[in-house]
């Protein structure tokens, strides 16, 4: 918010290194990295400036121009935004092995959609197209803005996290956003801190680490010893503790750094993976399931709508987001076309997959977004249609969101209402209670399902992988 903007002007300023210094400082960078044993990256909103995001606390930030009377900037959708260079170079470094954890202060989702799985960032603020559940925890990446469900002549932004739909063990999926005066759920916080502990080199990229307590982690690090490295163009309150500051753009000094270390920084592509099967128990059917690219036992909303290339009737399912048809006879191949909801112009998919020695197939697709084209990544037979579970599918939950929020709530509810604790309890449990309903209920009136599952915007043509 505007209150939490520089009111120093020489924090404020921006300040950029000279050819030759950058040159050095980013070799030196380049041998922290080589000798490092457990290398951290802490991100802020700088790195998704060149996607074309506004930051925040910068000359022509959010918070900066609001504390001038100015209205803030308008930059791209978000879901329309391309991962930037220093995005990719971070997961490319983390596949690697070099780069062991990443911790953001931002709620972008680019490092989500990049490829980054949910077990190896710690996204301490929320990520906008993020739910997670309020009862397992479980997380679930969306392609949409996971807004707050809003009951009729209720605030517009409200205190309740619901967003109106449910996860798959039936608990409320809560919006993962942090407000401001709202705890941050402990596991994030304490991997980030675990590993801000064990590293020997944090790398802060594009942050004016002001925001507590995220902004503890560099220091964690630096305290213990390790090297500290800012890169920032304005001056920190943390500068006093780094081994070096380099003041120059994130996707300068990543691509630079790439370059000394040998690696080539992988231009983005958006990554689906869907599961396409058939049941045979009391009548033939034949499914499509969108699901996470790295838990495939999770289910996502990527996929908007399949059209077959088998006669029969055909049906989608959103509370299991499952598009189903029944052929009128067995099917050995099948040919689904895959509709995707278009933020990146992704054209119509058709998939062709063989169902005869298999009862499903896990197909990973990538998308190059540059050249609007898909292509096929792998195929892999589950002969009897179970997808299995990742080891560290636990990795990704946040089980202590859901008691957090509710801590929150009954917080907002005793300031508003100047009540007792058990009497703000009580008025949560009632509004809980009453979301549920209003939720249901709305989900089942038709032009609710047009509402979850926007128009996409396909291609003239498909394109087959």
């Amino acid at each position: 918010m505007a209150s939490t903007a520089h009111d120093d002007p020489e924090m404020m300023q921006e300040h950029y290194d000279s050819e030759e210094e950058l040159q050095q400082k980013v070799d030196r960078l380049a041998e922290m990295v080589r000798e490092s044993q457990h290398f951290v990256a802490f991100t802020g909103a700088g790195i998704s400036t060149s996607a074309g995001i506004p930051d925040f606390r910068g000359p022509d930030g959010k918070w900066t121009r609001q504390a001038q009377g100015k209205e803030a900037l308008k930059g791209v959708s978000v879901v329309e935004a391309f991962p930037t260079p220093t995005h990719m170079a971070l997961l490319e470094l983390y596949n690697r092995g070099v780069l062991k954890y990443l911790i953001s202060q931002n709620c972008d989702g680019l490092h989500r959609r990049s490829g980054f799985p949910a077990a190896a960032i710690s996204e301490l603020h929320g990520n906008g197209w993020v739910e997670i559940c309020e009862s397992c925890g479980q997380q679930h990446f969306r392609d949409f803005k996971c807004t707050r469900f809003m009951r009729p002549g209720g605030p517009k932004l409200p205190t309740d996290h619901f967003t109106g739909r449910f996860c798959h063990c039936g608990g409320r999926l809560l919006n993962s956003t942090i407000d401001f005066g709202q705890s941050l759920p402990q596991k994030p916080l304490t991997l980030a801190a675990t590993h801000s502990n064990q590293a020997d080199l944090h790398l802060a990229l594009g942050s004016s680490l002001t925001v507590s307590p995220a902004n503890a982690q560099p220091e964690i690090t630096a305290r213990n010893g390790g090297k500290l490295v800012i890169v920032n163009l304005q001056k920190t309150p943390l500068d006093k503790h780094a081994t070096m500051h380099i003041f120059a753009k994130t996707d300068l000094v990543m691509g630079m750094l790439m370059e000394r270390l040998g690696i080539q920084i992988p231009t983005f592509q958006l990554l689906r993976r869907v599961i396409v099967g058939k049941r045979t128990q009391s009548q033939m059917e034949v499914y499509v399931r969108a699901v996470d690219i790295h838990e495939p036992s999770i289910p996502t909303d990527h996929v908007h709508a399949v059209e077959w290339d088998i006669a029969g009737p055909s049906k989608d399912f959103p509370d299991k987001k499952e598009h189903r048809m029944r052929p009128r006879a067995d099917v050995a191949e099948v040919v689904p076309t895959l509709m995707w909801r278009g933020h990146y112009r992704e054209p119509p998919t058709p998939v062709p997959v063989s169902l005869g020695a298999a009862l499903a197939v896990n197909v990973l697709l990538a998308y190059d977004p540059y050249r609007l084209s898909w292509a096929c990544l792998s195929k892999e037979e589950l002969p009897d249609g179970q997808v299995p579970t990742p080891g560290d599918l636990q990795g990704g939950c946040i089980p202590d969101y859901g008691e957090s929020h509710r801590e929150y709530c009954i917080k907002k509810a005793q300031q508003s209402r100047n009540c007792s604790d058990e009497e703000a309890a009580k008025l949560i449990d009632t509004r809980v209670a009453e979301s549920i309903r209003a939720a249901k209920g709305a989900a089942s009136r038709p032009e609710a399902k047009a509402k979850d599952y926007p128009a996409a915007r396909p291609g003239d043509e498909p394109v087959s992988v």
